[in-house]
């Protein structure tokens, strides 16, 4: 551990000559976010390993060393995890992407307008069951009924909603 006195050189050497070092590390890192927790990374370990510095040489070329290192580390470690697509296989992506989120909020949307249309008492036993995340046995207790009766009614109720969905969504496919 470094004794005060280093501390305070270090800190003097690191704030004088900070602006190469976040300049050299942005200029090679586009990610900025990235840039930024590399830059983290570096003052970490010049301040450790400040005991190994040869104040006969410039900080500021130690310093762009440990960069220097610690960037080609990023580079190497980014490259063996990049997932790279072709052009074709990024449009079919995007495309089966696209399908799958239209899909999804078209039955979102169908689901949506089918819980409006249910009874109060049907929206209600939803809402304790999935909002509330309460059980059947839990629901029965607070609302002075049997679990088995209301296992029943959820069923029901899911049935309900499924059919309407269904529904709602080959209609509007015929009107498209």
């Amino acid at each position: 551990m470094l004794i005060q006195n280093d501390q305070e050189h270090f800190i003097r050497l690191w704030l004088a000559n900070q602006s190469s070092v976040v300049n050299y590390v942005h200029s090679l890192v586009r990610d900025r976010s990235a840039a930024e927790d590399l830059l983290q990374e570096i003052a970490l370990h010049t301040f450790r390993r400040f005991e190994e510095y040869d104040v006969s040489r410039p900080f500021v070329a130690w310093a762009l060393g440990v960069a220097r290192f610690k960037v080609l580390s990023f580079q190497r470690d980014a490259s063996r995890c990049r997932l790279v697509f072709d052009e074709e296989s990024m449009e079919k992506f995007t495309e089966t992407w696209i399908e799958q989120s239209t899909g999804q909020s078209e039955r979102a949307a169908a689901l949506e307008t089918c819980i409006d249309k249910l009874a109060d008492h049907s929206r209600s036993l939803l809402q304790l069951r999935y909002v509330g995340d309460l059980t059947s046995d839990q629901i029965a207790l607070k609302i002075g009924s049997k679990g088995t009766a209301v296992r029943v009614a959820l069923q029901r109720i899911r049935n309900q909603l499924r059919e309407c969905v269904e529904r709602k969504i080959r209609m509007e496919g015929e009107m498209s």
